[in-house]
């Protein structure tokens, strides 16, 4: 097992796979990143709306889960494209035979495991540290995105240092993230409940938001467990792969 990083135009991203699988991961992320530039190219809403914009119905696979994604979270297509180019890389390698898998696009976080893991959460110099989620469901896609007003190049409408979503859709729980650190403004506990509350559905397993001293939680997480956070092992983004 192998972790190799890369970089393909805006995708800064870390992969741990066997090696044989690192030439078909950097091809995946080409062929990902095409449809989706292709699809702009023609339509060029999608790629700069900051709501919901709706698809024909025979558009590749990834542009389909990134439309609804932005639907049911009340954002931008875009706030889904790290978890679908996640989504869309680990698919292709479990399908070719890669029995552990794990992409993390910029802390947007695709999965598929054989054993356990922990993945430590980046919070910046405000929020806790130290701390990580314990992954051991396996044989299971999954995904944990994060989405922070302070840390990493997304953009945010909030001020979280880390607003993290737990499902098994990766896309949804990457624009859930988006949709979840956009409405908490400012250090407030009743908003980060509300938010936190509006945000869980029968697709999203468990969210967590941070902010400074304050940890707000919903849903099912994955255990939470202390964990060494590396900052150089960290894909430009709040999450470290232990």
């Amino acid at each position: 097992m192998e972790r190799h990083h890369l970089q393909i135009g805006e995708t800064i991203a870390t992969v741990v796979v066997d090696a044989e699988y690192i030439q078909l991961t950097e091809k995946a992320v080409f062929d990902a990143r095409d449809q989706i530039e292709s699809y702009i190219e023609i339509h060029p809403r999608f790629g700069t709306s900051h709501s919901p914009v709706e698809v024909e119905q025979d558009v590749p696979q990834i542009i389909q889960r990134m439309a609804e994604a932005s639907r049911r979270a009340g954002v931008g297509p875009m706030a889904s494209v790290a978890g679908a180019i996640a989504e869309y890389v680990v698919e292709r390698l479990v399908s070719a035979g890669a029995q552990h898998v794990i992409f993390d696009n910029g802390g947007d976080i695709a999965m598929y495991l054989d054993h356990p893991i922990v993945v430590g959460i980046y919070t910046g110099s405000r929020g806790p540290d130290d701390f990580g989620f314990k992954i051991s469901q396996t044989r299971k896609l999954l995904g944990l995105c994060t989405s922070s007003g302070r840390v990493g190049p997304s953009l945010s409408y909030g001020d979280t240092d880390a607003s993290i979503v737990y499902s098994e859709d990766v896309p949804l729980a990457d624009a859930a993230a988006t949709a979840l650190g956009n409405s908490i403004p400012f250090k407030d506990q009743g908003i980060i409940e509300s938010s936190l509350s509006s945000i869980l559905s029968a697709s999203i397993t468990g969210a967590m938001v941070t902010i400074e001293d304050m940890i707000g939680t919903c849903g099912q997480l994955p255990q939470i467990v202390r964990a060494k956070v590396d900052y150089d092992l960290i894909s430009k983004g709040g999450m470290v792969l232990e």
